[in-house]
């Protein structure tokens, strides 16, 4: 059957990726582990990986131009499939899916309501940038963190390979987007987290990070008058 692929979450803050390179065309055979795109973010330009072997069916995006995220992107299947139907089925969800997908609105509600003002505001006074957990795959809820690649105190580069991710798909890199020390993980490696759910904080040497913390995981009581 073949396998719709939706632009990813791939940061915290991102609301459309950008197609800067199909690095495979209608036709092409795929694995799993394929480049499929690049794609440029509002913080960097990362890779889209296809969860999917088979053939490259379908192309939604041409290059130099931007889809909203969990927008159909591309289908990967069988050679000579049928995949009109999903493209019929599918296109009204990247709309719907944020906000219809009962995993997705609870992970989610942090981000965008009780966490919107106060939470945000400190993390922005204290020049500290919060990693969680991205959407890497349209059926996933919620990520394994196979493997730490840096430890609380370590120098991070935005593009370096903080952990390895474990999706209902696939294995794959988790990029922070972001310079400096790693202050805090929230995810020991064995356990899972789920679609953006704090996972890390990265900031300057020394930075105190224990107000944003609470209020991060008491959302509510940061909120008080």
């Amino acid at each position: 059957m073949a396998e719709v692929i939706r632009m990813p979450l791939l940061s915290d803050t991102m609301t459309e990726g950008k197609i800067v390179k199909w690095n495979k065309q209608v036709g092409d055979k795929v694995k799993s582990d394929d480049v499929l795109a690049d794609v440029e973010t509002d913080k960097a330009t990362m890779e889209v990986v296809g969860y999917a072997d088979g053939t490259l069916l379908y192309v939604g995006i041409p290059e130099g131009s931007a889809a909203k995220v969990n927008e159909i992107i591309a289908i990967v299947g069988k050679e000579g499939e049928d995949y009109k139907s999903l493209l019929d089925g599918g296109s009204a969800a990247p709309a719907a899916a944020p906000t219809a997908e009962a995993p997705a609105t609870a992970s989610q509600q942090p981000v965008t309501t009780s966490t919107g003002v106060d939470a945000d505001t400190l993390a922005s006074q204290l020049g500290v940038t919060v990693i969680r957990m991205p959407l890497l795959s349209d059926t996933m809820t919620e990520g394994k963190i196979v493997a730490w690649n840096k430890k609380v105190g370590d120098a991070v580069k935005s593009d370096d390979n903080l952990a390895d991710v474990e999706t209902d798909k696939a294995t794959m890199e988790v990029v922070p987007y972001a310079e400096g020390v790693l202050l805090y993980t929230g995810v020991e490696a064995g356990n899972a987290a789920k679609v953006n759910e704090v996972i890390a904080i990265i900031g300057k040497a020394g930075t105190d990070v224990s107000g944003l913390l609470s209020a991060l995981k008491n959302p509510a009581a940061s909120t008080k008058p």
